[in-house]
């Protein structure tokens, strides 16, 4: 038994290691929102050295990238002196509104992902050109940098490429340095002296590693050339005696530019300092300013929107890093009291109704088909009422007209937006404009007492401008030029002036247009920015006719203020109000250019920003067949000995397919010792081309390992299964998902070594062996919300599963039962970050099941990996115990409830070893267990069990592989149980599913 269950045990945790992460790694990929496209008609247009796989919806825009696509080859095969042998595959989606990309080479070729058409990409970016070619060079540089530095590893040589360099080199070749992609998040960084972009204490860390390395590959350029950038890429390590060249980054790039890269990088540190210090000594601070202080919740502030009459703020702000949660909270000024009214991924900007009695705003959520698109919702300011209003729209920028009658918003309809308004509460929206093209428009404010919004209208090459628009004459007048990226416009109360937020400076500030002088002035000049949110007026007895006089004449009513948010440091943003009429100094500050110079570093074959349509270049078009897509991600073979009677070579390899329509695994080990009886296998297919996943396992091996007695039960278990999984868009609410699954099995079971079973306390029997045939229907319902240590002490959530399994005599089967399983459980708030966590499960039973699937409390804890995937024939034990116990009990029925009081004790245990296994997070619970056990209706001969004890909870992670684990102790606390306390140790999630 134990030479089976270590071939396979160590063949599978190679298994899991290997493919789930990678699994996890096209996250970015088109099963991101794990919903199935059934409805898309693919096609593929070919061109010389491109395969672009497209809906068919998408021809117009397979015609656009084409020739980004053939341009930015030709620059990057001379700058970087790489070339493909076979043509790259592009895949082109719109079914979901996300501003990303994907890129992976595989070992059967190249491949990119790239999403079309989102709607915030332009308040994401400042890139002066269309997302089409942004994200599209971006991606291919990816691809082109993977095949420079290829070797005899294969794709594995990927794993050694520094992540800050590879999206370092991607920029700097496909992207300008700018705002958005650098700048800000940089230059926060080094003023604060903090460029660790991996201590998990910014929610603008992922953000700051993109600058860092953007910002590296600039300097490195500008210090050693861009041909020993080329030649970095393409340096050769021997290894093994010669017998294999790999790259390595340090040895690279040491004997490439003479110095370690450590040495580099704190030359480039130490440059980035005298450039933004100096900057930082001739600007404006915050204290220069007369600010009065708002106290706002969280570590991001996104938007901020103040009441009609002032007494209130709605407050759109992202938690923290550890637990990236956007919420809108509505704060009584007066009272300092706040509640929260929304949650979930809320785009910026949000509304208010001119009574203060709703809010309006524009949140991800599930569209047609699935797919994940920005619709508006419209909630009561107390948090009650939430309603949609769109569905499929793309929305973004809500506003209300003055009476509060209607409600005009931005939405985008393939790739093109345009303005549509809305009567309350019921109408449908109406288009107001008539854009064509690659038109996006963000920010719509309308006139406090006009038919005139103001907006930012994103231009086809990219720039934004800042317009009027008059919908009553259907004409608008463009107040500022492209090149200033500004964005935001707020009006003032009485209607003649307009703020806004400018990115000109590389960082936010504020400017203040006066629409009937056509001046303009600037509000900040602060050197970690400020974004405008809101103008807000004296206070709620100002009327309208008087505070529009006094802002003919003056350049703001004394009183009034700009609701500004700003950059604190890198790991916070702060909330003020600033004095509208705040003028900020025209100074230009001055740097010596020795410390400028790297930001207009430019690669000398650079990638046009502008590419236009080519239709030409296109050679053939034509259905794609997604099984011909099918390409290999990776396989190997590698010879394993554990003993002289167990020898032989273990294997795995993996299939994807670029659209996410199939997936395929396998993996195995033959023994040369004894092929016939040692020799396993197993294997998983998915097929995403129908509404509900279908997955496929096949599988002959020694698994199920679990404590069955008092001793390891490990099975032979040749078979396979049929699971299906729809997962559901009903009772829709942020952070919650629904699914139903239902699973074929049928299996050939072999308890190994079944003669040495020794029965444990109970009436626990032999394990038996022979056939299964069985049916399990799946409902689950979960809500959880977004936390980085969820996995030993959860925040908030809740979940619901209802679970039936039947097991037949039909197809040769041995054994017969019907079982239901019913299981909830809940996380409720207490003192701070306390938590009460409530959990439950009943379970009935009828028929005749194998001993080992019996019912009833287990004398160990079921073993619980988060990591290991449902399609692999791997369990490690399902039936609860009562803490405090050590014995079986049996039945047909069972009731068991569980409640935990916990308390975080420390962010990590600072303790590393090897470099590959630490603690992280922990905490203390207090808990008391309970239920019964009995058979058929007879209560009173069931067996009751109660306990309470203390249990001390940790993040294990052994090299990237998190695990929760505990150590506690319990005792019986029902008379006659006994008052010994029993100590244990058991690896399980905090949550139970």
């Amino acid at each position: 038994m134990l030479r089976s269950l270590v071939g396979l045990g160590g063949l599978l945790f190679l298994f899991f290691l290997l493919v789930v992460p990678s699994q996890e790694s096209r996250a970015q990929s088109l099963a991101l929102f794990s919903r199935n496209h059934p409805e898309l008609d693919w096609r593929v247009a070919t061109t010389d050295h491109f395969e672009i796989v497209h809906p068919a919806r998408l021809d117009s825009i397979a015609a656009r990238a084409a020739p980004i696509a053939e341009t930015t080859y030709d620059s990057l095969a001379t700058a970087l002196d790489t070339t493909f042998s076979e043509r790259i595959q592009v895949v082109l989606t719109d079914q979901d509104d996300i501003a990303n990309g994907f890129a992976a080479l595989l070992s059967g070729g190249a491949v990119t992902d790239i999403w079309v058409h989102p709607t915030d990409w332009a308040t994401k970016f400042s890139e002066p050109s269309p997302w089409l070619r942004t994200v599209l060079s971006h991606e291919l540089v990816h691809l082109f940098h993977a095949r420079a530095v290829s070797s005899d590893l294969g794709t594995l040589e990927q794993l050694g490429i520094p992540e800050f360099w590879s999206e370092g080199l991607a920029q700097y070749q496909a992207e300008t340095w700018n705002a958005q992609r650098g700048e800000r998040w940089l230059r926060a960084a080094v003023l604060d002296d903090d460029l660790d972009y991996d201590d998990g204490q910014s929610l603008w860390n992922g953000r700051l590693l993109y600058a860092s390395g953007h910002s590296q590959v600039r300097y490195f350029a500008q210090q050693h050339g861009d041909s020993t950038l080329t030649d970095l890429l393409h340096h050769r390590s021997e290894r093994l005696f010669g017998l294999l060249e790999t790259h390595d980054f340090e040895t690279a790039f040491r004997e490439t530019t003479g110095q370690p890269y450590d040495t580099f990088r704190e030359q480039w540190r130490r440059d980035m300092n005298v450039y933004y210090n100096t900057l930082a000594g001739q600007i404006e601070t915050l204290d220069s300013l007369r600010t009065d202080t708002l106290r706002v919740p969280g570590r991001g502030v996104l938007d901020l929107k103040y009441s009609p009459d002032t007494s209130r703020v709605a407050a759109l702000v992202e938690l923290s890093p550890e637990r990236p949660v956007r919420r809108l909270y509505v704060i009584d000024r007066s009272a300092g009291e706040r509640h929260m009214v929304a949650e979930g991924p809320i785009e910026p900007p949000v509304a208010w109704h001119p009574s203060g009695r709703q809010l309006a705003f524009s949140r991800r959520a599930r569209g047609p088909s699935g797919s994940v698109i920005d619709d508006l919702f419209l909630v009561g300011a107390g948090g009650s009422g939430e309603r949609r209003l769109t569905r499929g729209r793309r929305t973004t920028a809500p506003t209300f007209s003055p009476d509060g009658d209607r409600l005009a918003f931005a939405g985008s309809e393939d790739g093109t937006a345009n303005i549509y308004a809305m009567t309350l509460p019921d109408s449908e929206p109406t288009r107001i404009t008539d854009y064509a093209g690659n038109i996006e428009v963000t920010g719509l404010s309308w006139h406090p007492t006009q038919d005139t919004l103001a907006l930012t209208h994103v231009g086809p090459e990219g720039g934004r401008t800042l317009r009027l628009y008059d919908m009553a004459a259907d004409t608008a007048a463009v107040l500022t030029g492209p090149s200033t990226d500004d964005q935001r416009p707020t009006w003032s109360p009485g209607g003649t002036k307009l703020a806004y937020t400018s990115l000109r400076d590389g960082v936010p500030n504020a400017f203040v247009q006066d629409v009937e002088r056509g001046t303009r002035r600037r509000a900040t000049r602060l050197v970690r920015g400020a974004t405008v949110h809101d103008w807000v007026p004296v206070d709620s007895a100002f009327g309208a006719a008087e505070a529009s006089t006094k802002e003919a004449a003056t350049e703001a009513v004394p009183g009034e203020a700009l609701a500004v948010s700003t950059t604190l440091s890198k790991t916070e943003d702060g909330a003020f109000l600033i004095p509208a009429g705040h003028r900020a100094d025209s100074i230009r500050p001055s740097v010596p250019q020795d410390y400028v110079a790297w930001r207009a570093e430019q690669p000398p074959h650079p990638i046009p920003t502008d590419v236009p349509p080519d239709p030409s270049l296109i050679r053939s078009r034509g259905d794609y067949n997604s099984w011909t897509g099918l390409t290999n991600r990776f396989s190997f073979g590698l010879p394993y000995y554990f003993s002289p009677g167990s020898a032989g070579i273990a294997g795995l390899t993996s299939w994807v397919e670029p659209t996410g329509q199939h997936a395929l695994n396998a993996g195995g080990n033959v023994s040369v010792v004894a092929p016939l009886e040692d020799s396993e296998v197993f294997a998983s297919y998915t097929n995403r081309q129908f509404a509900p996943t279908v997955n496929v396992s096949l599988f002959s091996a020694s698994s199920s390992g679990r404590i069955y007695g008092n001793d390891l039960l490990v099975q032979e278990q040749t078979g396979g299964s049929l699971r299906l999984r729809w997962p559901l868009d009903w009772w829709a609410r942020p952070y919650t998902s629904t699914a139903l699954e239902v699973r074929l099995r049928y299996v050939d079971l072999t308890p190994l070594d079944r003669s040495e079973f020794v029965p444990g306390p109970g009436a626990l029997q032999a394990p038996r062996g022979g056939q299964q045939a069985s049916v399990r229907l799946q409902w689950t319902r979960r809500h959880r919300p977004p936390y980085r240590h969820t996995l030993v002490h959860p925040l908030d959530g809740w979940g619901l599963r209802l679970r039936g399994t039947a097991a037949g005599e039909v197809l040769g089967g041995d054994s017969s039962f019907l079982r239901g399983d019913l299981m909830g459980y809940g996380v409720l708030p207490g003192l701070g970050d306390q938590r009460l966590f409530l959990h439950g499960r009943v379970q009935a039973q009828t028929g005749s099941p194998f001993p080992q699937d019996y019912l009833g409390f287990s004398r160990y804890d079921a073993i619980e990996l988060p990591a290991l995937s449902e399609s692999a024939p791997f369990t490690l034990g399902d039936a609860d115990r009562v803490r405090g116990y050590r014995s079986y009990a049996l039945g047909t029925w069972l009731a068991f409830g569980s409640a935990e009081y916990r308390i975080p004790l420390a962010q990590s245990l600072g303790t590393k070893l090897l470099g590959l296994v630490s603690l992280g997070r922990t905490t203390v619970s207090g808990f008391l267990d309970g239920g019964g056990v009995w058979t058929g209706a007879d209560l009173d001969g069931a067996t009751w069990r109660a306990g309470a004890g203390v249990e001390l909870k940790n993040a294990l992670s052994v090299g990237g592989l998190r695990i929760g684990h505990a150590l506690g102790a319990g005792r019986p606390v029902l008379k006659g149980d006994g008052t010994d306390w029993n100590v244990y140790y058991r690896v399980q999630t905090a949550l139970p599913f």
